[in-house]
């Protein structure tokens, strides 16, 4: 959504997606998932998986995004969320990156308690901090 409006003042991205292409050949959940979620693949069109990429669009976001990601999550990869952090980084977009070490896809429903405690109080900072009037 942040690359196609600036209506946000901030957002969150948790266990991101951010670009379809390599997604569709490093999660724990197979090649079918683009086929299931886009209606087709890497291989047989490209172009639209990249369509698809929020990546695609990272020139022209201006939201301030905290990315949340945990380094065990083999079905949306850390590089997944590594990769949009990196681009906003370098096209001037304030961003942040928090890794759960030891975590995995379930973080925020069956996490360790003081990771879920924390990431909590992350998003919750990330929203004070950008929504005060």
């Amino acid at each position: 959504i942040i690359g196609h409006t600036d209506r946000f003042r901030c957002a969150a991205s948790q266990r991101s997606i951010s670009n379809w292409v390599s997604k569709s050949n490093t999660t724990d959940i197979g090649y079918y998932f683009n086929k299931d979620q886009i209606g087709t693949d890497a291989w047989t069109d490209h172009d639209k998986i990249w369509w698809h990429s929020p990546l695609k669009y990272a020139d022209r976001c201006k939201t301030p995004t905290l990315f949340i990601h945990s380094d065990e999550d083999y079905r949306c990869w850390l590089a997944e969320g590594l990769q949009m952090y990196y681009a906003l980084k370098y096209f001037g977009v304030e961003a942040r990156m928090c890794v759960f070490k030891g975590e995995n896809h379930e973080l925020s429903r069956s996490g360790k308690p003081l990771h879920r405690i924390r990431r909590l109080k992350e998003i919750t900072q990330w929203f004070q901090q950008h929504l005060k009037d």
